[in-house]
């Protein structure tokens, strides 16, 4: 990575740190030229404007997001619950500091970044669910009855509902916990027999 490039990735990071936690409104690429010690025409020089700093930044994020989640999916070690398990964990990780107020500041500040956002988010998030939800039955772990968009939805809102503090606070279990009850729960309604019986018997395959 030469100059240019470290410089350009460094005003991504930044970016998505202040985009994800004051929101696109509060703050100006001004105030990010100042922070980051740099005069205004060496930041306009790698991004001309907010606007295309926010579509840089959500795309740099997401291609970052996606190689992980590649690497998850073509582990052929785990099972495909396990590998679930970890994509899930994976997302609270990348997408915990992100606040509600941020992104419906996206959505009416820049509609445009916003259905960015949300496409390539439901690509991956939703997308990747469903290709092993897809994988599970093939192999006859998961039930073909069921429809994967179906059961993808279901447990990507289940896991967002627990990130609620009202929810948290309200349970005598923390998140980690109330994650694996609700995965496990999830995971039992949406099994074959040959998965509970792999499952029970500790398979990975």
């Amino acid at each position: 990575m030469d100059k240019s490039d470290k410089m350009r990735k460094r005003i991504l990071q930044y970016a998505q740190q202040q985009f994800a936690t004051i929101g696109y409104s509060q703050v100006s690429t001004a105030k990010f030229a100042s922070e980051l010690k740099m005069s205004k025409s060496t930041f306009y020089k790698y991004f001309p404007s907010k606007e295309e700093l926010l579509f840089a930044a959500i795309d740099d994020f997401y291609d970052s997001f996606e190689q992980e989640v590649q690497s998850i999916v073509q582990d052929d070690s785990p099972s495909v619950t396990d590998k679930m398990k970890s994509f899930l964990l994976a997302v609270r990780r990348r997408f915990g500091q992100l606040h509600v107020s941020v992104v419906e500041d996206f959505r009416r500040a820049v509609p445009e970044a916003y259905a960015h956002l949300e496409e390539r988010r439901r690509r991956i998030i939703t997308g990747t669910l469903i290709g092993m939800f897809e994988q599970g039955a093939k192999e006859g772990v998961f039930r073909s009855d069921l429809p994967p968009l179906l059961i993808a939805n279901v447990l990507v809102q289940a896991v967002q509902h627990l990130e609620h503090p009202e929810v948290i606070d309200g349970m005598a279990y923390g998140f980690a916990d109330m994650f694996h009850h609700v995965f496990s729960i999830i995971m039992e309604g949406s099994l074959t027999e040959e998965g509970r019986r792999r499952l029970e018997g500790g398979g990975t395959k």
